[in-house]
């Protein structure tokens, strides 16, 4: 086994502490945790979050997930659709349920978080696109005031790690329609597009608002898919923004009516490199792209098309997630781009699948990172200790076995810290709902604990 990372962290202003603490072992792997009185269970869980090293691999159900949300499909399908979808080396599958139907949603999440995937969330309010039998226009404050109620009124549909895109596609919102004719474009930047920028920012910054009310941490907020459009011009989406999200997102289906796998390759690439070089240095994710979008295909031609235009996006190292729109759909929803056969309650996997899951094993893999070195087994007999995690907040207690004292240093900024337990219980005599005195020795100001 090798060494886990140590990790100490305090803040004297508030008399927190929390850290991590990596024993050295074949058969010891020792983690304490103590959690400042805001923490919850759900930010203890390992976050997948877009700077580290892993690619966002996702497929989505919007054929399934949000078109059959007024008359809702029983769990036995849903839960078909989630685990065929899961074969295919995902680390995400969407959910693109409007907001109106939080238990319908809730289904969804709950067989996704059963294959022990992540969900991107892909939905919103109802009105913004007058779905479902609603009319007028929302403005974009109902929009924030509707986004953060349906967030903290339903703080068990998310989890860290999570992908929560506040609006999808926003540029598809009735309210611009009240703007005047070519305002995306004409005199750009305007008060227009300040104003679709604004409109942005402020839906990421009610999401982790909201988030942080609910005391679910490490959801990823920034993901704003827009059409390939927006993500090249930026006088119309500015680099400001772009900055700010840290990420470009586009929903993508540059192949048009080509069948030719090379055509079809070339003409994603170009998009993509003409997305890059508007946004340097800023990850480019695909939040949407399928084969064919424009016109039914066989499974030949979707396969061969598919295949040549994973093998380029390979060769790109600033593309830092897909998500293939759809999994389950037919030639009759809307696109023809499912890469599902058969019919609901019944589906199977088309042949360009396959490729698909290649892609994303491969992408996997290449962000993967490399594999720690293990530490060699010391040559000198090292005490066995134990530490399990402790459930208790407060920072003077601690749950541990030890059979001899376990003292940490470490150097924070410039004051040093010595934690130590001492050796007052016999081994095993601990249980998970015990907890150890905490015996600190600081070095440094008093006031400064």
């Amino acid at each position: 086994m090798g060494v886990t990372k140590l990790a100490l962290r305090t803040n004297f202003q508030q008399r927190h502490l929390s850290f991590l603490l990596g024993v050295i072992g074949v058969s010891i792997l020792a983690t304490v945790s103590l959690m400042s009185e805001h923490s919850s269970a759900a930010s203890m869980r390992s976050v997948s979050a877009l700077g580290s090293n892993n690619f966002i691999a996702s497929i989505d159900t919007m054929k399934e997930s949000r078109d059959t949300e007024s008359w809702q499909e029983p769990y036995s399908q849903i839960t078909q659709d989630v685990n065929l979808i899961a074969t295919l080396n995902v680390n995400y599958i969407t959910i693109d349920t409007n907001w109106e139907y939080p238990a319908y949603m809730a289904e969804w999440v709950r067989a996704i978080r059963a294959t022990g995937k992540h969900v991107w969330f892909r939905g919103a309010p109802n009105q913004w696109t007058d779905q479902n039998g609603t009319t007028g226009i929302m403005t974009p404050a109902a929009f924030e005031s509707e986004e953060a109620q349906f967030i903290t009124s339903n703080p068990t549909l998310f989890e860290p790690g999570d992908i929560f895109d506040p609006c999808a596609e926003p540029e598809d919102g009735s309210y611009w329609s009240i703007f005047p004719a070519n305002w995306s474009w004409q005199g750009a930047p305007n008060q227009y597009t300040d104003a679709f920028n604004a409109f942005i920012l402020d839906t990421t910054t009610m999401a982790k608002q909201s988030f942080a009310a609910i005391g679910v941490k490490g959801v990823i907020t920034t993901i704003h898919s827009t059409n390939s459009w927006w993500a090249e011009n930026p006088n119309s989406l500015y680099n400001s923004t772009i900055r700010a999200l840290g990420v470009v997102t586009i929903d993508s289906y540059p192949e048009r009516d080509t069948t030719d796998p090379a055509t079809a390759a070339a003409a994603r690439v170009s998009e993509l490199n003409a997305v890059h070089a508007a946004r340097p240095g800023v990850p480019v994710v695909i939040g949407e792209m399928g084969y064919s979008n424009d016109m039914p295909v066989t499974d030949a031609q979707q396969q061969a098309v598919l295949q040549a235009e994973f093998s380029a996006i390979e060769g790109l190292n600033y593309v830092a997630g897909t998500n293939y729109w759809v999994g389950p759909g037919s030639d009759q929803s809307g696109g023809y781009t499912h890469i599902f056969a058969g019919q609901r309650e019944s589906w199977t996997l088309r042949p360009a699948a396959s490729n698909l899951a290649a892609f994303f094993q491969y992408e996997e893999s290449e962000n993967a990172g490399p594999t720690p070195t293990p530490t060699p087994t010391p040559t000198r007999p090292q005490p066995r200790r134990q530490v399990l995690r402790s459930l208790s907040q407060n920072v003077s207690t601690l749950v541990a076995s030890p059979t001899n004292a376990l003292d940490v240093s470490t150097n924070i900024g410039k004051q040093q810290v010595t934690l130590t337990w001492p050796t007052v219980t016999p081994p095993g005599a601990l249980t998970k709902r015990q907890v150890h005195p905490l015996n600190e020795t600081w070095v440094g100001s008093p006031s400064q604990r």
